[in-house]
């Protein structure tokens, strides 16, 4: 019950933050201005946010410990269940929603007046290499150097680091003026994202459990924590210690590999496809970098696949364990 509640709380300031800073981004003293720093400030929140990331789960005894002995079995999941989930979600934006690689109406004249005019060409392979060297920087230093007592604040700096984020978002979404119609376009299909993103997920993961010691059951409990680490393995401890550290260890690796591989499907796959990646955490720990990687208009389809993915996890992993 405690989880749950906080886990409204988290997404009812989530929203404020996004909000808020749209309302201000929206203001036409604020979008006369061009606000070159905004960007910039994106940037280095961003970095600040991965570097304390990685510092915190490379102080993390648990993660480390684990990747020896269930590492292999967790990184096979996991790479299958994000594969499963982008081609589910490719498949869901080329035949049912019937939007171009960069999330517009295909053949829709504001596609063709943005091409024209040079828009939409955000994704940048060099954000990918700042995103490595943050996460291997911040682990590096979380295992060897940074001590206990700094590592305890970094939950605090991320948490405040992801409010900064989200309300940057928002304001760059105001100051481009198209929040309202981004909305409208999505509708209520925007809704299918996070169903296709699950099924993905789910099918691809029965079928490496094919192979794996776990089998397949199992492999669905573990992918069905969408990236949420601190949740999914709590739910399975009682059902199975193994599949719970196995739940831990492949959940964090889908936030990780979401942060690393999100700039590559950008560019290589399509803006929509990058929400599949991150599962539940496309709605705040990585729904800045698939917006650095992408557009303002993703973020729409980001926040509300990872809300409910989020809500469907206790739903999902209680229900797979209970077949």
């Amino acid at each position: 019950m405690d989880t749950a509640l906080g886990t409204l709380w988290n997404l009812a300031g989530y929203i404020a933050a996004v909000a808020v800073g749209a309302w201000i981004g929206s203001r036409p003293n604020v979008r006369a201005r061009p606000l070159a720093w905004l960007g910039r400030l994106q940037r280095v929140a961003l970095m600040i946010l991965i570097v304390s990331l990685g510092v915190k789960l490379g102080a993390d005894d648990e993660v480390i410990a684990s990747l020896g002995s269930i590492g292999w079995t967790a990184f096979l999941i996991t790479a299958a269940a994000m594969a499963g989930s982008l081609l589910a979600l490719w498949l869901l934006r080329r035949f049912v929603l019937r939007l171009d690689r960069q999330g517009r109406p295909a053949g829709s004249a504001a596609a063709a007046a943005e091409t024209g005019s040079g828009g939409g060409q955000k994704a940048d392979n060099s954000l990918t290499k700042w995103i490595v060297g943050a996460v291997v920087l911040g682990m590096l230093a979380g295992y060897f150097i940074v001590p206990a007592a700094v590592v305890a604040y970094c939950g605090q700096v991320i948490d405040l680091g992801l409010y900064l984020l989200l309300f940057l978002v928002g304001m760059d979404m105001g100051q481009q003026g198209t929040a309202i119609a981004d909305i409208r376009a999505a509708g209520l299909k925007v809704l299918l994202i996070p169903v296709a993103v699950a099924v993905g997920s789910l099918a691809a993961a029965a079928l490496v459990g094919l192979v794996l010691s776990i089998g397949p059951r199992d492999a669905m409990a573990v992918a069905a924590g969408f990236g949420w680490y601190s949740l999914a393995p709590t739910l399975l401890a009682p059902y199975s210690l193994t599949v719970s550290a196995v739940c831990f260890l492949a959940n964090v690796m889908r936030e990780v590999f979401a942060i690393l591989t999100i700039p590559l499907a950008a560019r290589y796959v399509g803006y929509v496809e990058c929400v599949a990646l991150p599962g539940a955490a496309a709605m705040d720990t990585v729904l800045p970098v698939v917006v650095g990687a992408t557009h303002e208009r993703i973020t729409i389809y980001s926040f509300a696949s990872g809300v409910v993915l989020s809500l469907a996890v206790p739903l999902l992993v209680s229900a797979i364990v209970a077949l």
